[in-house]
């Protein structure tokens, strides 16, 4: 059987397919097995990894495991195909002495990323203006016991021309880039400082809660807008001789950013310039290939004798040193303490477990509550959660509340599920909540009804809506229907004609929920385990609750989901390992 035959008949998607069809027309003698390895790396690609291992490979599919030779003469084939280069060589595809295969394009971006990691770890900017900074810390209070690793996150961020600052839900990160901005404000006299994310939902969070606290107007961007990439500029407007006229650039939600963008924004950066990047390391990675703030935060923090003493003197706080550090680990800080989640409730205690890989605990914990947070994703128990989760929400848009209350109301319960189609699923929610609505009267039939709530699903910055934004649709004071979005304070009313590319959202997927939080959510799993399902995932589902959580699953699909962690294949950690 042929290589391309054998990718059709095994199901590989038709991407994979056809660029394993290319790499075949490219091969003056063509080898079956390079052909067959396109496919199998194209595949890899899709599933958010940015390489093909090939010395720890195994396919699902017996007749393409019965294809493959064992690793070494799979090297050997590979390395004699005219398609396939070595590390440096312009060839589509890329193979590295530790048997790592990649297409040239994902190659040269970690290669990017790992060189501008280095070039910036090499260089400390230590503020001379030592006093001013420790008054700045001994006004600000935190009454912690232990170490304040906030304080210690904002040191680092000053110190370094790259911070990387993980840490779960409430434990501050937010806060520690109000401290940055403030101590950059009072250190230095017109710093340019750019904030970013990687989505327009999470930008205009971010910008939000600045705005909030500091009463101060700065605008933050999503990643795309502020590189300028679009379809003319794939990668973006700015470049090592034009970068970004930017001093500081702090970018929130990072574990969704993937390689290729990691590579556009480093290079954009110029030399001089602090990153700060902050995230939740244990997330879902990004929709695209890498796991770039996963592999940043590989090593557990460790903190040379310099800083520790540095930050001693400024802040009174005892860091323990270490030696035989990397640059990296002098850079990177986890925030511990959650503000959010109080000690032994429900939320925090199911997501140490998760992260932990503890499925026993996991269950344990759901079952013991009253009532159980457990339950089967019978149909039955979906529409008892969507009648009670959204129970607000139904009596404001039915009572005809004002428009800010039935926004809020709604905006306090989601289902977040797994996928996207099939059973448990968003289409399947969706679905179901729209036939109990009409069961009440509601016009749930038409195109837009009152109450329906909508989610944009493409960047539109014409109308200032981004990809996530969730509205919905009511009468103005005309009586007209309209698209109302909810941003802080301000009500945005759109006509429905002007209305960007959107979907109802009574459920949405977990990778869609990450940057928001819900008061409660309900966590719906397919009725059977599927490779989608992972502890990450969970943890990720979990997080987005600021008070109960309500899972819809069997218990063997659950466990198996909390034992199962995905990490992505990436040569990026042996790579900033190596270098420092």
């Amino acid at each position: 059987m042929s290589a391309l035959k054998l990718l059709r008949e095994a199901g590989f998607s038709e991407l994979a397919y056809q660029f394993a069809a290319y790499i075949c027309r490219q091969q003056q003698t063509e080898d079956p097995l390079v052909t067959l390895t396109a496919g199998l790396l194209s595949e890899t690609i899709s599933e958010g990894h940015v390489c093909l291992n090939l010395h720890d490979f195994y396919s699902l599919t017996p007749a393409i495991q019965e294809a493959l030779p064992e690793s070494s003469q799979w090297l050997k084939q590979l390395k004699n195909s005219e398609v396939v280069g070595q590390s440096g060589e312009f060839k589509p595809l890329i193979l590295t002495a530790d048997g790592l295969l990649y297409l040239y394009r994902y190659w040269q971006s970690e290669q990017q990323v790992a060189k501008a990691i280095q070039q910036r770890l090499t260089t400390t900017d230590v503020l001379p203006e030592t006093a001013k900074l420790q008054v700045f810390m001994a006004d600000w209070q935190n009454n912690l016991p232990d170490i304040d690793w906030q304080k210690v996150a904002v040191l680092s961020a000053l110190q370094r021309q790259l911070c990387v600052i993980s840490g779960g839900p409430g434990t501050g990160k937010t806060t520690v880039v109000l401290k940055v901005l403030q101590c950059l404000q009072l250190l230095e006299s017109t710093p340019r400082i750019a904030l970013a994310a990687p989505t327009g939902k999470a930008a205009a969070r971010l910008q939000q809660a600045i705005s909030q606290h500091t009463g101060e107007q700065y605008a933050a961007k999503t990643l795309h807008r502020l590189l300028g990439i679009s379809a003319r500029f794939d990668q973006g407007r700015y470049s090592a001789e034009r970068p970004l006229p930017v001093d500081v650039l702090i970018v929130d939600e990072a574990s969704m950013i993937d390689i290729n963008l990691m590579a556009i924004t480093l290079k954009a950066l110029p030399l001089h310039a602090r990153l700060i990047l902050l995230g939740d390391s244990d997330q879902l990675a990004s929709v695209e290939s890498g796991a770039v703030l996963a592999n940043l935060c590989a090593d557990q923090p460790s903190f040379s004798a310099e800083f520790s003493s540095w930050v001693k003197h400024i802040s009174q706080i005892d860091l323990p040193p270490a030696s035989n550090i990397n640059p990296l680990q002098d850079s990177l800080v986890k925030l511990q303490h959650s503000y959010r989640f109080a000690a032994g409730g429900q939320v925090g205690q199911l997501a140490l477990a998760v992260n932990q890989g503890d499925a026993a605990q996991v269950t344990d914990l759901l079952i013991n509550q009253a009532p159980s947070a457990l339950l089967e994703p019978t149909t039955e128990h979906i529409h008892t959660q969507l009648i009670s989760g959204y129970q607000s929400y139904i009596s404001a848009i039915e009572q005809r509340a004002d428009t800010v209350s039935c926004i809020q109301a709604f905006e306090q319960f989601r289902v977040l599920c797994a996928v996207k189609q099939g059973g448990q699923s968003v289409y399947a929610v969706n679905q179901m909540m729209m036939n109990l609505l009409a069961k009440r009267g509601w016009r749930t039939a038409q195109p837009f009804y009152p109450g329906r709530p909508i989610m944009i699903t493409q960047n539109h910055y014409r109308q200032n809506l981004f990809n996530g934004d969730i509205g919905l649709i009511l009468p103005n004071v005309d009586g007209e229907l309209q698209a109302c979005f909810l941003f802080g304070e301000e009500l945005r009313w759109l006509p429905l004609s002007r209305l960007p590319a959107h979907e109802t959202v009574f459920a949405m997927t977990v990778h869609k929920s990450q940057g928001s939080e819900f008061d409660h959510i309900a966590l719906l799993l397919p009725e059977e385990d599927s490779v989608v399902l992972s502890r990450e995932l969970v943890y990720t589902a979990l997080t987005r609750a600021r008070q109960t959580v309500q899972i819809l699953s069997t218990q063997p699909v659950l466990q198996q989901a909390v034992q199962r962690r995905h990490q992505r294949e990436s040569g990026l950690a042996k790579l900033l390992m190596e270098n420092n």
